[in-house]
């Protein structure tokens, strides 16, 4: 059979009580409501089971809560105390059974938690990487684009050149069809050299005279000289 009470220091019976130096007699408190619960208690567990067991201390001793912690620790150097009841026990154990699987849900979602965010800051760094390469890739896009705009530019301006070339033979070539519409067809001959050679060779004309030929007594034959 189980213990039914066991002492405890006063200074550690008051500490929990009053809270009085919680940090120094932290150890001896979770010892003392282990023992009052019958439940080996965590740290994050053992707020509640204090407020518990203190509770039901209160209920069957209610001059301690008019007494200070000076008065308390006065009373006595060591005190007794007992296992809670079987329903008491059942209560804590059962609140105790909410908190566990309250604890075990909290820490599963601390997980999933823990894993959504790094997958998150993996997915924030490739696409910052993508963010980067998109900024370079506009970028060349950008310069590109100037670059091909300023060539065709240059096009143009060299096109008009030509445009404006041609025009200016259109027009030289429209004024002369102009000249030729009021002056008429010039045509350039020989002019002097041919009245040299004429002056040269006589009128031009073939020489026909002669003695006439024996074939169609006529004299000389007309044809047979160069002059034709």
């Amino acid at each position: 059979m189980a213990e039914a009470r066991k002492v405890f220091p006063m200074n550690t019976f008051v500490s929990y009580l009053k809270g009085i130096d919680k940090e120094g007699n932290k150890k001896g408190v979770a010892e003392m409501v282990g023992f009052m619960s019958g439940m080996e208690i965590d740290a994050e567990l053992a707020p509640f089971a204090a407020a518990l067991a203190k509770a039901w201390i209160y209920e069957q001793h209610p001059e301690l809560v008019r007494m200070s912690s000076g008065e308390m620790g006065a009373t006595a150097q060591n005190v007794s105390v007992a296992v809670l009841p079987p329903d008491v026990v059942a209560e804590v154990n059962a609140i105790f059974a909410k908190l566990t699987d309250s604890k075990k849900t909290i820490d599963a979602q601390a997980a999933k938690l823990a894993t959504v965010e790094k997958e998150l800051a993996e997915k924030t760094a490739i696409l910052k990487d993508v963010e980067v390469r998109m900024k370079a890739a506009e970028d060349k896009a950008n310069r590109l684009e100037a670059s091909a705009q300023g060539a065709g530019e240059k096009v143009i301006v060299a096109s008009e050149a030509k445009v404006v070339e041609y025009i200016g033979k259109v027009d030289e070539l429209l004024k002369l069809i102009e000249d030729v519409k009021k002056h008429g067809v010039v045509t350039v001959s020989g002019g002097g050299a041919a009245a040299a050679g004429e002056a040269a060779g006589g009128s031009g004309e073939p020489d026909v005279g002669g003695t006439p030929s024996s074939d169609f007594g006529f004299g000389s034959d007309a044809f047979a000289t160069d002059k034709w």
